[in-house]
C-alpha cells in the first residue's frame, strides 16, 4: 500500500513538472512570434527614406530637414547639410 502511495506521489509529482514544462515551451513559443496569430503579417511602413543631395546620407522623411527651392522641396539630414546646400545655390 505505501509503495502505491509512493507512486501515485511521484505520477502527480511528474505531471506537475510535465504541465509547467509544457506551458513554458507554449509562452516561449508566443514571445518568440510577438503574439502574432498565425498567417498575420507585419504592419506596412509608413515612412519613406529621402536621400540628402549634399552628402548623399538617407534618412527618414519625418526626421529630415526640408527646404522650398524654386518650387522644389529638398530635404537634408542635417542643417550643416541644408546650409551647405543654400551657400551653393547662391
Amino acid at each position: 500500500m505505501v509503495r502505491f502511495i509512493l507512486l501515485l506521489a511521484l505520477f502527480l509529482a511528474l505531471c506537475y513538472v510535465i504541465k509547467g514544462f509544457l506551458k513554458g515551451l507554449k509562452l516561449r513559443k508566443v514571445l518568440k512570434t510577438g503574439s502574432k496569430q498565425a498567417g498575420e503579417q507585419p504592419p506596412p511602413i509608413t515612412d519613406e527614406l529621402v536621400q540628402d543631395p549634399v552628402c548623399g546620407v538617407y534618412c527618414p522623411k519625418r526626421d529630415a530637414l526640408s527646404l522650398n527651392w524654386q518650387g522644389k522641396t529638398y530635404y537634408f539630414c542635417s542643417d550643416k547639410c541644408r546650409q551647405e546646400f543654400r551657400d551653393q545655390k547662391k
